[in-house]
């Protein structure tokens, strides 16, 4: 075992000393395994070549050893082989011919010592080198120990050719060395195959890689072609999905600080002047002139304490503390609360509870804060004469309690409900920031982060100059 994890560490260090770009590692891949078992074949299919031809060395037919003695005298004679093919026609019959009938010349083929046909029965062979395999399955023409020719004849009726038809002789040589060399062009092609592959499957991951380093440069334009299929599609559109949420976080965190910036500067200005101008004594230090000066200071807090709730809640660092609440109670509570400022208003604040809810995982004073929020918002937007209805129903499908605030107010135009759970927006654009009722326009914003906290979701609709409605949902228990 230890051997075995010395050899698995010695070989990730060289991988990673090579360090492969992801093309060539799918091009290894792939010819490692189209390569080994054609590789496999081709030396199993040499090896029975070898023994094949072992085998008939060891065990030469008689024709085979007919022939070689005849040629061997021939040579003897004659000292060359000219005149053989006379020679050999002279015999097409007799004991070296058997099997065969003999109203047709077996086919033979008499080779040199270095693989050149001498004499064929096929005129057209003269003159060609067959190749190894072939000369290795040729009886050898043996004069005073040394090789002069090789005789190679069909023995088997299977391969000879048909009376009518005097084709070139099929041998099993020259069959198994074009199979040897098909799995040669096969190698060959798959390894094309294998190139063309990788190319395919590492073109999208070298894009992505393309792509993340842009935008890890600042380029958050960047983004890659989502036309591959299958999981590099899918890596594509997730990456894509990123970088969007990418470049809407970042240009969020834009508008963040520019809307920050402008939170601080109305009231810092103001009490910058009213603070210069007392030291100047242009203003006395009377109350009415210092009470503007602690408004826009409580301002400033309740700004930083709004964008600390909500930097915490979005991290998930917000504890909450979560016990079983009834929701109708939050309310009842929430209805007594504001009654009074729905009264100064001419606004009537209506609830509209079910017999029996029932009770939830909430942290009331965080639910209280979201509800609080929802209702000023609502009396802040409806006109005296108005209504304002807070209510709760359970919703069996989702197994959670929808709780609903809504008015017979002004409404929120089309174009800026989508926004309306974003930080520092309001609905009246005129209103200045510093005006009585008037928040920092984190409110929503908060309120959508207290309620995802706890597991729920909220949204809005309106009809301009008819409705609005808020409606956010708590999770039953177990669910």
């Amino acid at each position: 075992m230890k051997l075995w994890g010395k050899l698995r560490q010695g070989w990730k260090r060289a991988w990673r000393r090579l360090n492969l770009r992801f093309f060539w590692q799918m091009a290894l891949a792939f010819g490692l395994v189209t390569l080994l078992p054609l590789g496999a074949v081709y030396l199993v299919g040499r090896q029975a070549l070898r023994q094949t031809q072992a085998i008939i060395g060891n065990s030469p037919l008689p024709g085979h050893t007919l022939w070689a003695d005849r040629l061997s005298r021939y040579y003897q004679e004659h000292g060359s082989w000219d005149g053989v093919e006379t020679m050999i026609a002279g015999y097409p019959t007799g004991p070296g011919w058997e099997p065969y009938d003999a109203d047709w010349q077996r086919p033979y083929i008499l080779l040199s010592p270095t693989g050149e046909v001498i004499a064929s029965d096929n005129p057209e062979q003269q003159g060609e080198n067959l190749g190894q395999v072939e000369q290795g399955l040729a009886m050898p023409i043996m004069v005073n120990g040394q090789l002069v020719g090789r005789i190679l004849l069909s023995d088997f009726r299977a391969i000879a050719p048909p009376p009518d038809q005097p084709t070139p002789l099929p041998r099993v040589g020259r069959i198994a060395e074009r199979m040897l060399g098909s799995s040669v062009y096969v190698m060959v092609a798959a390894v094309i195959v294998g190139l063309v592959l990788s190319r395919g499957i590492s073109r999208p991951v070298q894009e992505v890689t393309d792509a993340a380093r842009a935008i890890a440069s600042g380029t958050l334009s960047a983004r890659v072609s989502q036309d591959h299929v299958g999981e590099m599609g899918e890596l594509a559109a997730t990456f894509n999905a990123m970088a969007d949420a990418l470049a809407r976080d970042n240009e969020l965190r834009r508008n963040l600080t520019a809307d920050v910036a402008h939170e601080l500067r109305t009231p810092l200005s103001v009490i910058r002047g009213k603070l210069e101008g007392i030291l100047d004594g242009v203003y006395p230090a009377t109350p009415e002139q210092l009470g503007p000066v602690l408004e826009q200071t409580l301002l400033l807090t309740q700004l930083v304490e709004d964008l600390r709730l909500l930097a915490q809640a979005e991290a998930g660092q917000l504890p909450l503390e979560l016990r079983p609440t009834d929701v109708g109670d939050l309310l009842r509570d929430a209805c007594v609360n504001f009654t009074p400022q729905a009264e100064d208003r001419g606004i009537t604040l209506m609830l509209d509870l079910p017999a029996r809810l029932p009770k939830v995982p909430a942290d009331w004073r965080r639910i209280a804060q979201v509800l609080g929020n929802l209702i000023s918002n609502a009396l802040r937007h409806t006109p005296a004469g108005g209504v304002v209805t807070l209510s709760a129903a359970v919703q069996e499908q989702a197994q959670a309690v929808e709780v609903t605030v809504s008015d017979t107010g002004t409404g929120i135009a089309p174009e800026d409900l989508p926004y309306v759970f974003e930080r520092f927006w309001r609905g009246d654009k005129s209103r200045a920031r510093t005006e009585p009722g008037s928040g920092a326009g984190l409110g929503l914003a908060i309120a959508r982060q207290f309620v995802t906290l706890h597991g729920g979701q909220i949204s809005a609709e309106s009809v301009p100059h008819q409705k609005t409605v808020f409606r956010f949902t708590l999770p039953l228990a177990g669910k």
